[in-house]
């Protein structure tokens, strides 16, 4: 204190060698030169506005990013949609066929009382309706003078022996409006009368999909040229109108309308298109064509609360950045580094955040390559089984946070121990163990954070696709086995078979026939005839083993291959089961069935299937000549 008191004294007392900063104000004193109160000033607003737009920018590209996530999931929640509606008509067509069959059949009239019956049990035990209706009674509805041209040309194509879905109509006497499902009933070439299935045109567009992905505002039917169908009460408002031209009315420009009709138009399956803001949120226009009547179907949704909340936290960033250069301006010698940290850390938290934007609120994941662990989103807790959201050491130790399939580890681990080049994502199909203690498949899709050339960070996401691989594996199903007899369809074991050729050095194609098949059919009619096929079916899925294929391919035709196996004591055993299985059928459904066999064997017959099923075919016929013959 003594010194600095010395030093004060002294100054005063001195005699002034400059008057150069004597009469300036003391404000100048301590920050210099207006020269440099000027140039610190335009520092601090050129600082100010780089900041500010960086935050832009990123705000910029944060909005482009969500958008595209929001537009994935909208595309899948209607490709989706489409897929149940259309299952839904698939289902019904295929039962009202079925129905139609046993309609044809010979002993069957379509308007006797069995049927009658037949069908009221069917309707009740049924979620949808089928009727009959004569062709006669048809012609005179449309003979109408009030029917439309539509009916009309309904009618001929029913009498023209063509499957029909109908357009959607208003019912009053079912309170709603509905479309059918048509079919001809045949007899003696000639259409004697209808089979249909009246169904809520409604389910066209509703859907049991959990919507937590997208937030669905209204869903429309409507023509291929923009023109609404009304499905329900709460569309009638808009009966006979255009969609486009409602839009329009309620405010959208013709620049944005005109996007929304060439997106129903072009040749994607399905197309999404941000319209606008509604209440801060960007809003969605989603179409996609159904493969009957020209139908489309359009959604309008708005992007989930993860856009909302991530441009909260992008703007307290903004809010603490703009802090930070405040303090950073005051305090003039920590400026650079500052700015300079500050500005690195803003870009890295962007990358983050950019790459988080491209996923849904599904189980979220980070991994950090130079702390080597593994953190999960809270939501995790609600999927899996966990004791932790964090797990250290976590490629070192190979202590799983996620209890994945004992297969599928490695995975897991491939994705994170070679990450993909920057930009580019890795994806993997897994299963895990949930809460419910089942292991379901779940979608593991994965970016990379880089800084220079290594990677310091790895962000994803894992979805739960077991429903969605269900329906997959069930529509495979479905398209590769005989909806009759269950076994696989003529090309579905021709390529199993093919396959199995390819993987076993021997082995033995059977070739069995059903004898006098027509007469069976003929005699007995068509639904003993199927039924015998189907008992054929299931006597050879008893004789051959589980991994043998077996389908149908002809009419009372099928093939089975026996893999690994050439011997004649395997052939005289599977001949002898068979026998002893026909019998069964024989006396079980009363009508005298009987099998021709032949068998060719591998590689000694033939190297390809043709060659067997050729061989096998010669095999087959001689042994009904030498049978005929006896």
């Amino acid at each position: 204190m003594r010194v600095r008191a010395r030093a004060r004294k002294t100054d005063l007392m001195a005699e002034p060698t400059d008057t150069k900063y004597e009469n300036r104000p003391l404000r100048w004193r301590w920050f210099g030169s207006p020269r440099t109160v000027a140039v610190l000033a335009a520092s601090i607003l050129v600082v100010g506005a780089i900041i500010y737009g960086v935050f832009i920018a990123c705000s910029v590209s944060l909005g482009e990013e969500f958008n595209k996530m929001s537009a994935e999931g909208m595309n899948d929640f209607t490709a989706a949609q489409k897929i149940e509606s259309e299952s839904s008509i698939g289902e019904i067509r295929n039962t009202v066929l079925t129905i139609r069959t046993l309609a044809e059949s010979p002993d069957i009239d379509p308007e006797g009382e069995v049927f009658t019956d037949f069908l009221d049990s069917w309707n009740e035990r049924s979620s949808f309706g089928v009727t009959y209706v004569s062709i006669a009674t048809l012609e005179e509805g449309v003979d109408d003078s009030n029917r439309k041209e539509s009916d009309r040309e309904i009618l001929r194509r029913l009498k023209a022996g063509e499957s029909v879905v109908s357009d959607v109509r208003k019912s009053n006497r079912l309170d709603g409006y509905f479309y059918s499902i048509a079919e001809p009933v045949v007899k003696d070439n000639m259409v004697v009368g209808v089979l249909r299935s009246i169904v809520d045109a409604h389910t066209l567009i509703d859907t049991t999909q959990i919507k937590s992905s997208v937030t669905l505002l209204g869903s429309v039917l409507m023509k291929g040229d923009g023109t609404i169908i009304v499905d329900s009460e709460k569309s009638e408002l808009y009966d006979g109108s255009n969609l486009y031209d409602v839009l329009r009315s309620q405010g959208y420009a013709d620049a944005i309308v005109n996007k929304m009709q060439e997106n129903v138009e072009n040749d994607s399956d399905v197309a999404t298109l941000a319209i606008g803001k509604r209440n801060g949120k960007t809003t969605f226009f989603t179409s996609v064509r159904l493969n009957e009547n020209d139908w489309t179907i359009v959604n309008f949704t708005e992007e989930n609360t993860i856009a909302e909340h991530s441009q909260v936290i992008l703007h307290d960033t903004v809010v603490a950045g703009t802090v930070l250069v405040v303090i950073s301006t005051i305090a003039c010698i920590v400026v650079a580094l500052v700015i300079g940290r500050f500005r690195r850390r803003a870009l890295r938290e962007a990358d983050r955040y950019a790459v988080l934007a491209e996923f849904s609120d599904t189980v979220l994941f980070e991994y950090s390559y130079s702390d080597d662990v593994l953190e999960l989103t809270p939501n995790a807790r609600s999927v899996f089984s966990l004791d932790s959201l964090r797990r250290e050491h976590y490629l070192e130790r190979g202590i799983p946070l996620i209890d994945f399939h004992e297969e599928d580890v490695s995975l897991v681990g491939e994705i994170l121990e070679n990450p993909a080049p920057s930009g580019e994502a890795r994806h993997a199909i897994v299963r895990a163990r949930t809460l419910t203690g089942e292991y379901r498949w779940f979608s593991i899709k994965c970016r990379y954070l880089y800084e220079g050339q290594e990677p310091y960070a790895a962000v994803g996401k894992m979805v739960d696709i077991t429903q969605q691989r269900a329906l997959e594996e069930q529509l495979v199903r479905q398209s590769q086995i005989d909806g009759l007899t269950k076994a696989l369809n003529k090309v579905t074991v021709e390529e199993k078979i093919a396959a199995s050729l390819a993987a076993h050095d021997r082995g033995l194609l059977f070739m069995i026939d059903v004898d006098d098949f027509k007469q069976i059919n003929d005699s007995n009619g068509h639904l003993v005839g199927d039924q015998v096929l189907a008992a054929i079916a299931r006597a050879l899925f008893d004789v051959f083993r589980c991994d043998d294929p077996v389908g149908r391919v002809g009419g009372d035709e099928f093939v089975a291959f026996a893999r690994g196996a050439d011997e004649a004591d395997v052939v005289d055993a599977k001949r002898r089961a068979l026998r002893d299985r026909t019998e069964f059928i024989t006396k079980d459904l009363g009508v005298s069935v009987s099998l021709s066999i032949g068998v060719a064997r591998y590689p000694h017959d033939g190297k390809t299937y043709q060659e067997l099923f050729d061989a096998a075919d010669r095999a087959m016929y001689r042994e009904k000549q030498e049978r005929d013959g006896a």
